[in-house]
């Protein structure tokens, strides 16, 4: 199992990996992180595509803290 999603699943290499902002905007709080390593590998893989077309660090923590409130964003 890739735990690092930062890196393409093995297989799917020709896949982006997370964008770091997302990353980053994860790490910001244990409870965003918590929510987000339960999620299956599907819906983590939807969510990072989600990201894809934002481009700044404030984009990415506001698609987060949408997230976060449940809203939804698959």
């Amino acid at each position: 199992m890739n735990t690092d999603f930062t890196k393409p699943a093995p297989g799917r290499e020709t896949e982006a990996p997370m964008p770091p902002a997302l990353s980053l905007a994860l790490a910001e709080e244990d409870a965003t992180f918590d929510r987000f390593s339960r999620l299956s590998e599907q819906e983590k893989r939807e969510f990072i595509g989600g990201a894809r077309g934002l481009t700044t660090g404030y984009e990415m923590r506001q698609y987060v803290r949408a997230f976060v409130r449940g809203e939804q964003i698959l």
